[in-house]
């Protein structure tokens, strides 16, 4: 490794410029800004990196971009998954530079998809650029699929890899986004939730009215506050009928994993600002619940007026927008017929729901999986440590589809830093781990290897 590290090395300005110039390019998936522009910029990055094979894939939403370096039919394949669509910024006072102008400050770079996912979608482009320099080809299979509609869901991801299994086939895919932990340590993210967002809408009346009425015109407002009281204590148990039913019981290993992670109760008490987590249904412990615990979120209510001086109406309608995380057996299907449900049974029949399109299912990959190995050898090498191990963490992701569709395992391998700021403004990369990353992604082709037969018994 000596040789292929010292030569990432002398490359880290010109990795850092080529990158500026894929963050520059926005890719709005909500809203399409840039998409087109950017995987077709994507894809000539790929090719002038070595990799084989480039094509732009369209499917119904965004294009697809796929491409590999091929050893021959009997070696292992590894499948790398990443995204090249972004959030929006919004709300762009609170950034403190343009999203789409690349600055470092601080041994950290500033940019709307710095770290989710593009650099470390490219940490793995670079890191196979470097192993064709420094060693050729390699003796495994490397195939690329980076897809752009990560941030909506996924919708079309999955009719993608069904009607592709043979372009797609291997033997272990690794996904690198996400963040490592907040000790700076590496960790490995071996499973993700499932996720659902669900838009309900209530309306009272015809239009809003004067507030003198309020004794004899029923409120929108106070009807969702009804509702929402139905769904979830302040407890964090959800309160959705029968939404434990199918939650699969925790392995003691997976238990055990999840004891040794490291945690700082009041520093990250301190961090959000709160004097303590919630109780949970089993526990207040915050890696607990972040594993193992599904929940239903509120991520945005609308009812009434909220503006700088008072206005005394009766709202006639009130939205919620809800995200849900699932775990293992739960399904997206199940969840929600169980919602649709208990608004009938509550008396809410009336409400207007709607489900966003895509979501993932739960997807968990065993903490003895063979791969698993693999990925902590890679990260020891370019990390120079060994990672925690994090049976799932608390975000969804299309996992699920490599694991129905191909039968294989998904690795997160993260290699930002956990004050990212993804999703938000300000999102920024370590570039030190942005380094590391690359290392990691060189290290893990040299490394990968077909999981052994079972020996005959």
């Amino acid at each position: 490794m000596e040789k292929l590290f010292e030569y990432l090395a002398q490359q880290e300005q010109a990795h850092l410029e080529e990158l500026f110039t894929l963050l520059r390019q926005k890719s709005i998936s909500a809203t399409g800004e840039g998409i087109p522009e950017c995987a077709g910029l994507l894809a000539e990055i790929m090719r002038k990196s070595g990799i084989e094979h480039v094509q732009l894939y369209p499917t119904a939403g965004h294009p697809i971009v796929y491409g590999d370096v091929l050893a021959g039919e009997d070696c292992p394949t590894l499948l790398v998954y990443g995204h090249y669509d972004v959030q929006p910024v919004e709300p762009l006072e609170l950034w403190d530079t343009d999203p789409f102008e690349p600055v470092i400050r601080d041994g950290r770079l500033f940019c709307r998809g710095c770290s989710d996912d593009k650099a470390q979608l490219y940490a793995h482009i670079k890191g196979m650029e470097a192993v064709l320099k420094i060693h050729g080809r390699p003796k495994v299979n490397v195939k690329y699929l980076f897809e752009g509609e990560e941030e909506i869901g996924s919708p079309h991801l999955k009719e993608f890899i069904r009607t592709h299994i043979g372009l797609l086939q291997c033997d272990a895919c690794i996904y690198s986004d996400g963040c490592y932990h907040d000790s700076g340590h590496p960790m490995l993210l071996l499973g993700v939730k499932g996720t659902i967002s669900a838009e309900i809408t209530i309306k009272t009346a015809e239009r809003e009215t004067h507030s003198m009425r309020a004794a004899a015109v029923p409120s929108a407002a106070w009807r969702m506050v009804n509702l929402l009281h139905t769904l979830k204590g302040e407890d964090g148990t959800v309160k959705i009928d029968r939404f434990y039913e199918h939650v699969r019981p925790i392995t003691p290993l997976e238990k055990e994993t999840c004891a040794k992670i490291p945690f700082d109760h009041q520093k990250m008490l301190d961090f959000y600002g709160v004097s303590a987590f919630i109780k949970g249904r089993v526990s207040d412990d915050y890696y607990y619940n972040m594993v193992f615990e599904p929940t239903c979120n509120i991520s945005g209510l609308k009812a009434g007026y909220v503006g700088k001086e008072a206005k005394g109406i009766v709202p006639n309608t009130a939205t919620v927008r809800l995200d849900m995380k699932l775990v293992p057996e739960q399904t997206i299907g199940e969840i929600q017929e169980k919602l649709l449900s208990h608004l009938q049974r509550h008396g809410f029949g009336d409400a207007v729901v709607r489900f966003s399109q895509g979501g993932f299912e739960p997807c968990w990959t065993p903490i003895n999986d063979f791969y698993v190995q693999v990925a902590k050898e890679a990260v020891q090498k370019g990390f120079g440590e060994d990672p925690i191990l994090l049976p799932s963490a608390a975000g969804g992701a299309p996992h699920y589809l490599f694991a129905d569709y191909l039968g294989v395992n998904t690795i997160e391998i993260p290699y930002a830093s956990a004050d990212q700021n993804n999703h938000a403004p300000n999102e920024r990369m370590l570039l030190s781990g942005f380094f590391a990353g690359i290392r990691t992604s060189a290290a893990l082709i040299l490394c990968f290897r077909r999981m052994p037969a079972p020996e005959a018994t």
